[in-house]
């Protein structure tokens, strides 16, 4: 179960204030077509991450945050690509959002904005799906009852991934 590790991603995300917009605090690294790469170090700890945004997203008209998918890893706590995503909206209490790679489908499990896969084996199988695959669709249900749906080019997932193993020993 990956609930301790996400829990990291979420306080350190939180504390740092790591948004690729206006990322102060984490160095950003390189980009890769859609996907760009960042660094975080706070004391003897380092954190390396790829992010995008989505391509698409549905409802137009629903009003929220920036959305924000993340690959990350620690070197220091034995965690590598870790995916998390920040919705942009509280997702309602129970539900269980998914992450849909071709045919692959994968559920996830919520945390206020932030949706995470549940076990190592399932996150390991996704992300290789990703580097095989052209889009990522995570499906959600919000705080509010709105099923919504964002799209995620995966063009330059594999390079970026590559550089985080690299950048992140």
């Amino acid at each position: 179960m990956r609930k301790t590790s996400a829990f990291v991603t979420v306080a350190l995300f939180v504390f740092a204030g790591i948004l690729p917009a206006s990322a102060q605090t984490a160095q950003f690294r390189q980009r890769f077509k859609d996907w760009s790469t960042y660094t975080f170090s706070n004391g003897p700890g380092k954190l390396c991450f790829a992010v995008t945004q989505p391509k698409d997203f549905l409802p137009k008209s629903l009003k929220r945050d920036d959305v924000y998918l993340y690959v990350s890893s620690w070197p220091g706590d034995g965690v590598t690509n870790e995916l998390s995503v920040k919705i942009g909206y509280s997702f309602k209490k129970g539900s269980t959002p998914t992450a849909t790679v071709g045919a692959d489908v994968f559920q996830l499990f919520t945390d206020g904005d932030r949706a995470f896969v549940e076990s190592v084996t399932q996150e390991a199988r996704l992300i290789d799906a990703m580097r095989r695959g052209a889009k990522l669709v995570i499906k959600g249900l919000s705080a509010g009852g709105q099923q919504t749906t964002d799209v995620f080019s995966l063009s330059g997932i594999t390079a970026a991934l590559g550089h985080i193993k690299q950048i992140c020993k």
